[in-house]
């Protein structure tokens, strides 16, 4: 097998130490330890290149790749080792990895020992370099199930660093393998290459797989049942290498692996050498896509007798050899001969070899199959050992073909030559049932979009297949597609990567209605979503109405009438509405999986924006909804008469009726999903008097949520609001918006790190708002934390509002405002009118610098509120109000920290709440290198994404 030169794999810095022997990696002879629980989102994790999210616990993290925090896996994995799905973090083969100790053919050696390695839906795991490959010993196993709209992907770090370009083209990579090395799977089924001397098919029959070594990993036994995992949508990109002459690493090698194991929705792309290899062994595949390899795209060899159906195969421009290859030892009889059966096929290429060779020690079948192939179709070995140079393989067995159409291009559906095999494989072909051949009469393919069946194919009656093999399914079709499938409708669609380059498609659970949008295709999401969707980039997603995703599980998530569901957007999406009916509601017990990155944000917007029909953008707002959403966390403004924080006290949100759509509970660690990087413009509606969407609306949403890098963008009314909850947020820019930029409701308690709030163009009302029951004791009321903060106002109403039920903390901030800093409740029903809120707590100040204008730092009236707000931030530790000495800003750029602010003393933040990072700064901004804001944001100087 021949392996091409390839783009030069150069070694992403990683840290060089091994996974730590805590949570789920050990070494060899190590106890097998605990699996690691799952990240509960956001937190301070990742180490540099602004990476945030956190490695489970068990795992070392390695060199974030952009905001891409990397989680080692390194040496021998024993007992159970899970991949938990972190929004922001990947997997890092670092070097080869086993999964378990070779455990020899019947499962007894001594030296062995046995693991899993179980992979959730929606991880990645990439490698750097060509020697880092999984390898799953025998007698362990992998479970990669994933799912079509969270399959499991392997890849490159390359790849990683590539998905961070401003081109979504750039996903496909159609140039790039050999990024890194692969994955082999090996078990005890029967093979015919043995080591030593031993019996085709025995449990001593064994061999070492190909393109592994030091040690050399074994595979082969007697076992045709044997059980090596389950691979379910999991896609391979970018692998293969060559780590001796002839010795390389495929995109999946299977060694010996039996018919127990299930491999079902399996893409390999772009690999180095060939796309999947079985040595030896029965295992059977469905739902094969392999595309863009650069060898064999299907190679078998040494006795493997399985099955494989409903295949795809393209071999794109300029690579890729044979379609097929099988061979094995030339002396093995016809029961132990290679002998794939490959159903259900269409297998389309234009420069390679063949379509179909045979070489020695094999048979094989093709049925039900469509060829398009500009080359020729079919090879074998000229002289196979056995004196009879008319069978192809030497076997005295030759392969058969039925309900194939084969469309083979100028050579015709044999080589060239005159030898006798030519003729016999002509011949074969010529006679096969059901088949037509451009050898036996003119024969054109009339496949629609590439691979989907016309008229041509469709008058080919097809094979009985489960009379043949009973794992087979019984189709009525030739090719891999069904008719009536499409590009948008088909089993491949959704999870696999560049086999619909040509044609962007709609996912499944959206609409194609048929409209563009500056050339880019509009896909329609509306009603209520009780399925898992992703939504793929390149296309346009239109919100049309009230969307769901899911329908409300209820305070303890047991609600019978609920139905739980996932919506995942990928990076470099654009979302839009067109009316202020237009918007999402995500609700409890559901998700939303938003992970956009600083180059490709997520973007909702309007329509009018889209299509620049804006009369005036900087005043623009109110043209859609918003986003909504809901959880189970405790709040306190109960629709009946229930405990505050307590899973009976629920709400209605705001904004939303017809239904309502209710949050809260007692879940303080509830789990609503992931928003990163997401930009949200224009949005804001008055449903009904008072009744308002904002632009994100969190309702009752827990601290398993991770918010981050977020920025809302001219809303009509707040930018976003908290009712109640206890979700966290760091990396937040609020601009131009009509009503509250921050605005906090019934018990919120959360935490709000590296805040921008700049209200231009004569736009706003208050900065920050917190309200809450009158009557809720302080333990729970609203009392949010915001700390390393940059306000900037003009003709607002004031800076910080605190009306009945509130406390509230500002921290490390910079505040530049030409109107009041302060104003509050002026009788809050507590008989103390000293005090903000009515809860006998008042707001605290520290490390705050504030130049409020020409009012100060309190209203003008003489109320005894004023004069206590002007003393408590007067006297707050390491603040400097403009009421107590003269103080002026020095800031750069509007926000970047100049001299002042420079030269002010930062209070310890850690010591206040564990989510916050220690800073040693005041502002969201501290120096001019400090550019967490730039690239994806709206309004800002060189936020560029407008």
């Amino acid at each position: 097998m021949k392996l091409r030169a390839t783009a030069s794999a150069f070694a992403l810095g990683m840290m060089a130490a091994a996974c730590s022997q805590g949570g789920s990696i050990a070494s060899p002879g190590t106890t097998a330890p605990t699996t690691p629980p799952p990240s509960s989102g956001g937190g301070s994790g990742g180490s540099g290149g602004g990476a945030t999210a956190s490695c489970p616990s068990g795992f070392s993290e390695g060199t974030a790749i952009g905001s891409v925090t990397t989680c080692l896996l390194s040496g021998t994995l024993l007992g159970t080792t899970t991949l938990t799905q972190v929004d922001g973090v990947v997997y890092r083969l670092n070097g080869r990895v086993d999964v378990g100790v070779d455990n020899g053919a019947d499962g007894t050696d001594a030296a062995g020992a046995v693991a899993s390695l179980v992979i959730e839906p929606g991880v990645t795991i990439i490698g750097a370099t060509g020697q880092d490959y999984l390898v799953v010993s025998r007698g362990s196993t992998i479970e990669a199930a994933g799912t079509a709209s969270q399959p499991i992907t392997f890849t490159s770090a390359q790849d990683i660093e590539r998905q961070n370009d401003t081109d979504p083209a750039n996903d496909l990579g159609e140039t790039f393998d050999g990024e890194w090395g692969g994955i082999v799977l090996l078990g005890s089924a029967p093979q015919n290459r043995c080591l030593s001397g031993s019996a085709y098919f025995t449990d001593t029959c064994q061999q070492r797989i190909e393109g592994v070594t030091s040690p050399d990993a074994l595979y082969g036994g007697d076992d045709a049942d044997d059980y090596s995992g389950t691979l379910r949508y999991v896609v391979v990109k970018h692998a293969g290498f060559e780590l001796t002459t002839d010795n390389e690493l495929n995109g999946i090698a299977f060694g010996g692996v039996g018919d127990a194991t299930v491999v079902e929705y399996v893409q390999v792309y772009n690999n180095a050498d060939d796309g999947v290899e079985f040595f030896g062994g029965t295992v059977n595949v469905k739902y094969l896509v392999l595309n863009g390899n650069n060898d064999e795209s299907i190679d078998t060899d040494n006795g493997y007798q399985g099955t494989i159906q409903h295949v795809v195969v393209e071999q794109t421009t300029g690579r890729g050899d044979n379609i097929t290859e099988q061979s094995s030892v030339a002396a093995a009889p016809a029961s132990q001969s290679s002998n794939p059966l490959i159903a259900n096929f269409t297998f389309i290429g234009s420069d390679g070899d063949q379509v179909f060779r045979s070489n020695t020690g094999s048979i094989g079948r093709l049925l039900n199959g469509v060829i398009v192939y500009d080359d020729a179709c079919f090879a074998w070995d000229a002289d196979a050992g056995d004196g009879d140079d008319t069978s192809f393989g030497g076997v005295g067995v030759d392969p058969s073909f039925a309900s194939v159409l084969a469309d083979c291009g100028t050579n015709g559906a044999g080589l060239t030559d005159s030898d006798p095999e030519t003729a016999a494989a002509v011949a074969a072909a010529a006679a096969a049932p059901d088949s037509v051949f451009n050898t036996a009469l003119p024969v054109a393919n009339t496949l629609a979009a590439k691979f989907f069946s016309g008229t041509a194919e469709q008058g080919i009656t097809a094979a009985n297949l489960p009379a043949i093999d009973a794992s087979f399914d019984d189709t009525n079709h030739i090719g891999a597609f069904a008719p009536g499938e499409s590009e948008t409708n088909n089993w491949a669609t959704g999870w696999t990567v560049g086999l619909f380059p040509d044609t962007l498609t709609c996912p499944t659970g959206t609409i194609d209605n048929g409209n563009t949008i500056g050339g880019q295709k509009v896909c329609v999401v509306s009603g209520v979503l009780t399925e898992d969707i992703r939504l793929t980039r390149g296309n346009l997603y239109e919100l049309d109405g009230r969307v769901d995703v899911g329908v409300d599980m209820g305070a303890d998530g047991t609600a019978a009438a609920g139905d739980a569901a996932t919506l995942t957007i990928e990076s470099g999406v654009t979302l839009f509405g067109n009316t202020g009916q237009d918007y999402l509601v995500v609700n409890r017990g559901s998700e939303i999986r938003a992970n956009g990155t600083a180059n490709n944000p997520i973007i909702f917007t309007s329509e009018a924006d889209l299509r620049d029909t804006q009369p005036s953008p900087d005043q623009a707002d109110g043209e859609w909804g918003g986003i909504v959403i809901l959880g189970s966390a405790p709040q306190n403004r109960c629709l009946s008469g229930s405990a505050y924080f307590t899973d009976s006290c629920q709400q209605r949100i705001e904004g939303v009726t017809s239904p309502d759509a209710l949050y809260g509970g007692d879940d303080v660690s509830d789990s609503s999903g992931v928003l990163r990087y997401v930009q949200v413009k224009y949005a804001g509606f008055e449903l009904t008097p008072d009744n308002e969407l904002n632009g994100i609306a969190f309702g009752g949403v827990g601290d398993g949520t991770t918010v981050e890098y977020i920025q809302v963008h001219n809303n009509a009314d707040d930018g976003v609001e908290f009712f109640g909850g206890t979700v966290n947020a760091k990396y937040l820019v609020l601009t131009g918006n009509n009503d509250e930029s921050i605005d906090t409701d019934n018990g919120y308690q959360g935490a709000i790190q590296y805040v921008i709030v700049d209200q231009i163009n004569g736009r706003g009302d208050n900065v920050t708002e917190q309200s809450s029951v009158a009557a809720a004791p302080v333990a729970q009321s609203s009392n949010p934390k915001i700390a390393n903060f940059t306000f900037l106002g003009t003709d607002g109403d004031q800076v910080f509002r605190s009306n009945t039920g509130s406390i509230g903390q500002l921290l490390n901030g910079v505040i530049v405002y030409e109107d009041a800093c302060f104003a509050w409740d002026a009788d809050a029903g507590d008989g103390d009118d000293s005090s903000f809120g009515g809860v006998g707590v008042d707001p605290s100040f520290s490390s705050v610098q504030a130049d409020c204008g020409t009012n100060g730092a309190g209203l003008t009236d003489s109320s005894p509120e004023t004069q206590a707000a002007v003393d408590a931030a007067a006297a707050a530790p390491n603040s400097t109000f403009n009421t107590s000495l003269p103080v002026v800003n020095t800031l750069i750029s509007r926000f970047v920290n100049g001299a002042t602010e420079t030269a002010a003393t930062a209070t310890d933040l850690t010591a206040i709440d564990p989510f916050f990072d220690d800073t040693d700064y005041i502002g969201a901004v501290e120096n001019a290198n400090d550019a967490w804001w730039q690239g994806w944001t709206c309004g800002l100087p060189n936020g560029d994404a407008c």
